[in-house]
């Protein structure tokens, strides 16, 4: 049996303090009648470009990022930003008032799985309103009209970072065209919900727009919010609504390549979700692993043995803490 790793060793040589969750006090008010949602126009004409951030609750690189751009006043040159801290209550761990509590995924529904009735136009009839899906209905009519959208997020594992794509081709191609970070991941999604990336603006025949989601590494790590820092400054550029003096005066603050080298792309072919609450790895897998061989025991779901499917076998996103009906792992090739 062989493991194998893609890509250069992870974590910093030495220890950090964890990324923490800025303070978003500042940005409550937002300017869009929406709580903690900014917009700003550029003078020439441009796409719109949306960025979010804590979608869920405890993953803090987003937040950081965007914290980062309001404080130092960045403005598109041209087109719109929309700029969204999503699920603001469950950083807060559901205190409205008083000192904010323990940061929560979300504190109803995770909020990355109610998209699929999300509507420019407002909620649906017949609409149930859990704290996530309120939010959900009051964020579509200002992101769901974007043609460029980021979403950030942060993983449970020290994975290397990487970019989601979905199915959608174009989403693909912008994916490997930021190429920051250097995985690009092809996948189907969640059974249990639809992400935002999923969204039919997004994915899909006739799609009018292009979203992808990036993970940006584990949730406390530094170079999680390095990532996404850097991530979002190329995305931007790449929208063409940065202009390029700052990109590159931005860029060359935190030492980055103008281009990075050209990403590794995985499509994946089996989600993987746990059948019984006893979902267990047979070892600490961390992400993006490279199984040398068909058959290889990965987890036992109960009694129930998990298998690589075919030899050099792309392990995506394991989680650490699997419930029956998630999904605890992607496999996929690289293409």
């Amino acid at each position: 049996m062989m493991w194998d790793r893609l890509g250069p060793p992870l974590g910093p040589a030495t220890p950090q303090p964890p990324l923490a969750m800025p303070d978003l006090r500042a940005h409550r008010a937002g300017n869009t009648g929406v709580p903690y949602v900014w917009r700003f126009e550029g003078k020439a004409e441009g796409p719109h470009v949306a960025v979010v951030a804590l979608m869920h609750g405890n993953e803090p690189c987003g937040a950081v990022a965007l914290d980062r751009l309001l404080r130092r006043g960045l403005r598109p040159t041209r087109g719109t930003w929309t700029l969204a801290f999503a699920n603001t209550d469950a950083a807060a761990g559901g205190r409205l008032f008083g000192p904010a509590g323990t940061p929560a995924r979300y504190l109803d529904q995770d909020m990355n799985r109610l998209w699929a009735g999300a509507r420019a136009s407002g909620p649906p009839p017949g609409h149930t309103h859990g704290r996530e899906q309120a939010r959900v209905a009051a964020l579509a009519p200002l992101i769901l009209t974007a043609d460029l959208l980021l979403d950030l997020h942060s993983m449970q594992v020290p994975s290397p970072a990487l970019t989601l794509c979905g199915r959608s081709p174009q989403g693909r191609a912008l994916a490997v065209r930021l190429a920051d970070p250097g995985w690009v991941v092809a996948d189907d999604g969640h059974a249990d919900g639809r992400r935002l990336i999923d969204h039919p603006r997004f994915c899909g025949p006739g799609a009018e727009a292009t979203a992808i989601l990036m993970e940006c590494g584990q949730h406390a790590s530094p170079a999680a919010g390095a990532q996404a820092w850097r991530g979002l400054i190329r995305f931007l550029a790449l929208s063409e609504t940065l202009d390029a003096a700052t990109v590159r005066t931005l860029l060359g603050e935190i030492n980055a390549p103008a281009l990075p080298p050209r990403p590794t792309v995985v499509d994946v072919t089996h989600a993987i979700q746990a059948q019984t609450d006893e979902f267990a790895f047979v070892r600490p897998f961390q992400g993006l692993e490279r199984i040398a061989t068909a058959g290889t025991l990965l987890a036992l779901d109960g009694k129930q043995a998990i298998h690589t499917p075919y030899d050099d076998c792309v392990l995506v996103m394991p989680t650490r803490s699997a419930r029956r009906g998630q999904t605890t792992v992607r496999l996929g090739r690289v293409l």
